[in-house]
């Protein structure tokens, strides 16, 4: 027992220390605080806040900041810029020494000085500013809406007193106050009038707790209060749409200077009559007729060395050798033959590779460096013959808009108005439109074997439109309302777009490339009509294994090796006769799946297929990580003019 005893007295000393430990650091807080806020004739507002703290020297070491937030909540649910004069900052009834900053918010007051502490204890804190565009008009009525405290305040407010004083002779019709945190509608206050109903009294019944706060609502009678003058009202739209007026400044000389960049440099040549050509463009290989069609290797350009590699074996210096899906690349052996010589660029470092290798490659997984190799010399022999001869890609004129570009979003980060909090729909909005910009592009470049550039043009731009429309939909129902979407990603990604959309658009073919253009689609049509129309055809030539086999890599080239195949296999069951057709094996070809009554599936898929067997050979890519409503009803805490909070520093 006696031991039980010394137990629990041992508890209630423990329990004694504790207490007094924490009532020797009391909590920090809000003893009382006052704001009373004069509403002039011009709708300005003059407000004095007097805030009695009682400091322990825990957040409250040098004195107290006070937010005020410059931007306001419209009836629309636009942010809107207000106006904002600091008169003068006291501390206990003395001028007190205080420095401002502002930042995304708005602007803070800091009351005190960096290299002085305060003793605990209580002091008071006066702060006197002007502020424009914070009364309310309605049809039936105006209002000061106003939050008195703020609602981001780090400490307990004991009693919170707010006073609206409306100009002389103007009497309020109506009043009401919300308290709590921000959004909430709690009505632990009370409110009374004096000076005749000039004045509303508002005071609290309880003890606002951190982050919480008193908002006040007054109406009175139309006319009571000037509104803005047309002049002014014309200057508020310039202040508060100046983003948009950028952007779009911004955005209209950067597609003039384009549009004006690509009259000159960037339209291609007209078109020429196309009619069926029945031989290949004089000096354009397979591989170069890939190059200019697509103007650039599409897809790695391996349909291109496909189309090199066989166009090597119909000239009987390449063997082909398929074997279960796999391909291997043999070279022919001559005496006294130079390895490359007499050969277009591509075909001929094709051959001299496969000569200095001294062995046949198969594509194959395990060859896939050799591979990968052999692709970066093919493409670089090429695009070095051929730069600048059949098209130009006019670059250089993108460095202009560019720059342009940049300016206008640097205008817009300095002199324009981002909304808070809307960070991350910045992000995703402008990655969905640069994506956007690319698909756009990619479908766009896909149809230019089938349409000329005027509809090429109005495709991308219409794909892209209608890619934007869709993301503008989806920030409606984002952010509630078009007045309350963040203009600047919009800008933004259209200055992104605009950019990517010229880096393709800006090439255009030369006068030889348009030229040779026209020869690769009229040898495109001949490889893909009907064998009817081919035999009415005049001075077309008549069939044979050498005309297919001259051809069928300009086909695999151009990717119509599929009704060239058929067109030959065709004339071989009936045109040849059934003899022809069991006698023609091609001596650069080999495999087991050859049938010669089946050419389509058996040289065409192989030819066809060879490109394939190129992208399947390279090895996989290393894989990578990364870790990363505006009146007095429907009214709330917080809500309002005014507002903001503060803390101890």
């Amino acid at each position: 027992m006696t031991s039980c005893r010394s137990f629990i007295r041992g508890l209630a000393v423990l329990f004694l220390v504790i207490v007094a430990g924490s009532n020797s650091h009391a909590e920090e807080r809000i003893k009382r605080y006052v704001s009373t806020v004069e509403v002039a004739g011009d709708g300005t507002l003059s407000v004095t806040e007097t805030i009695t703290v009682k400091a322990e020297g825990d957040k409250i070491e040098r004195g107290i900041f006070r937010d005020f937030p410059l931007q306001a909540e419209g009836p629309n649910g636009r942010l809107y810029e207000v106006g904002f004069k600091l008169l003068s900052v006291k501390q206990d009834g003395q001028p007190a020494p205080h420095f401002t900053r502002r930042n995304s918010k708005g602007i803070r007051i800091y009351i005190g000085e960096e290299h002085v502490l305060l003793e605990p204890g209580d002091y008071t804190y006066t702060i006197e500013y002007e502020t424009d565009r914070q009364i309310r008009f309605f049809d039936d009525h105006d209002e000061v809406y106003w939050n008195a405290t703020g609602n981001e305040w780090a400490f307990p407010i004991d009693e919170v007193i707010a006073r609206i004083v409306l100009p002389k002779g103007v009497k309020a019709t109506g009043w009401t106050a919300f308290t709590g945190r921000r959004g909430e509608t709690g009505k632990d206050f009370e409110a009374h009038t004096a000076e005749d109903g000039r004045e509303v009294i508002f005071s609290t019944t309880k003890v606002l707790w951190y982050y919480s706060g008193l908002t006040v609502a007054v109406k009175f009678p139309k006319g009571a209060i000037r509104p803005p003058s047309e002049a002014e009202q014309f200057r508020y739209f310039l202040s508060d749409y100046r983003s948009e007026l950028i952007g779009g400044v911004g955005i209209s000389f950067v597609l003039f200077y384009y549009l004006l960049a690509w009259w000159f440099v960037g339209r291609d040549p007209h078109r020429g009559v196309v009619f069926p050509r029945f031989k290949p463009p004089t000096g354009i290989s397979p591989a170069l007729s890939t190059y200019i069609a697509n103007r650039g290797f599409a897809k790695g350009g391996w349909v291109a060395l496909s189309a090199a590699c066989l166009n090597l074996a119909v000239k009987k210096r390449l063997r082909l050798k398929e074997d279960d899906g796999d391909v291997t690349l043999t070279l022919t052996a001559e005496k006294g033959r130079i390895a490359g010589f007499g050969l277009p660029k591509g075909e001929a470092v094709l051959e001299s590779y496969l000569s200095k290798r001294k062995r046949p490659l198969k594509l194959d997984k395990r060859h896939g460096k050799s591979i990968i190799t052999l692709g970066s010399k093919f493409r670089s022999a090429i695009e070095k013959e051929s730069r600048n001869v059949f098209f130009r890609s006019n670059r250089i004129f993108l460095i202009v808009g560019v720059l342009l570009s940049l300016a206008a979003i640097v205008a817009l980060l300095v002199y324009g108005t981002l909304q808070n909090d809307q960070s991350n729909f910045v992000i995703i909005f402008m990655v969905f439109s640069i994506f956007a910009s690319f698909v756009s592009v990619s479908i766009g470049r896909d149809v230019i074997r089938v349409a000329d550039m005027k509809l090429r043009i109005a495709l991308i731009f219409g794909i892209f439109g209608v890619a934007i429309f869709a993301a503008a939909a989806g920030a409606f129902q984002f952010t509630g309302g078009f007045e309350t979407v963040p203009v600047f990603p919009f800008i933004a990604a259209a200055l992104i777009a605009l950019n990517i959309l010229f880096f393709f658009l800006m090439g255009a073919p030369t006068v030889v490339g348009r030229q040779a253009l026209d020869e690769i689609e009229g040898l495109r049509l001949y490889l893909t009509v009907a064998e009817q129309d081919r035999l009415n055809m005049s001075d077309a030539p008549d069939m044979s294994t050498g005309h297919f086999e001259e051809l069928l890599p300009y086909a695999v080239a151009l990717g119509v090796e599929r009704p060239w195949t058929k067109a030959f296999e065709g004339w071989l069951a009936t045109a040849a006769g059934a003899a022809a057709a069991a006698s023609y094996h091609p001596n650069w070809y080999s495999g087991r799946t050859f049938d010669a009554r089946d050419i389509s599936d058996s040289i065409g898929s192989t030819a066809s297929s060879m490109a394939g067997s190129f992208r399947s050979s390279l090895p996989a890519p290393k894989s990578s990580s990364s870790g990363f409503s505006g009146g007095s009803s429907g009214g709330s805490s917080g809500g309002g003019g005014g507002g903001g909070g503060g803390g101890g520093w």
